[in-house]
């Protein structure tokens, strides 16, 4: 009797494991779309999505790379960001400059505001290089500037939008901060 009892006892733990497993698998989707929800990825994206940024800071001679990771967890978005400068290097490499955490109410950074201010700059051409490429699963966004003055106030408008959420510009990599006045 007391074999019996057990063994009834691990099926109804097996049974029962086995729907909560199912639940949670059915649970975990993403319907996270880049091209139509990207003004509003820091609500509409899930834990499961990434947003990779890559943005060319190169302007004549200067050579610099910067890479975005930006992933969800509950209430906050997590943005990592990386640097390559080549100019003067032989041997570049990717530098973490820093880690960030924003809630997702966040009213300050407003990425995703720059980008849809600047959809005259976007390009389909998928040969093309590009100055900002915004990339989530097989969608990607693409900008390409022309001409050296639309491509400095690109990037001047990209260094303010990123100083909101890096204001400390450690290496200047979002431009020269402007020297504090003396009263």
């Amino acid at each position: 009797m007391k074999i019996l009892i057990k063994i009834s006892i691990t099926i109804l733990t097996l049974v029962s494991c086995g729907k909560e497993t199912e639940k949670k698998t059915q649970l975990v989707e993403s319907n996270f779309k880049l091209k139509q929800d990207f003004t509003d990825f820091k609500r509409k994206m899930t834990k499961l999505d990434t947003i990779k940024v890559w943005f060319n800071h190169s302007v004549c001679t200067y050579q610099a790379y910067e890479q975005l990771e930006i992933t969800k967890n509950s209430n906050l978005i997590r943005i990592k960001s990386e640097f390559m400068e080549s100019t003067f290097n032989d041997n570049p490499k990717w530098k973490v400059v820093y880690n960030r955490e924003i809630p997702i109410t966040d009213t300050i950074w407003k990425f995703e505001k720059f980008v849809d201010q600047n959809k005259q700059w976007q390009n389909y051409d998928i040969n093309s290089n590009g100055t900002l490429y915004v990339v989530n699963k097989k969608d990607t966004i693409r900008y390409s500037v022309s001409g050296l003055i639309d491509l400095n106030k690109f990037i001047s408008e990209y260094h303010t939008v990123m100083r909101k959420l890096y204001p400390e510009n450690k290496e200047n990599i979002y431009g020269i901060n402007e020297p504090k006045k003396i009263k």
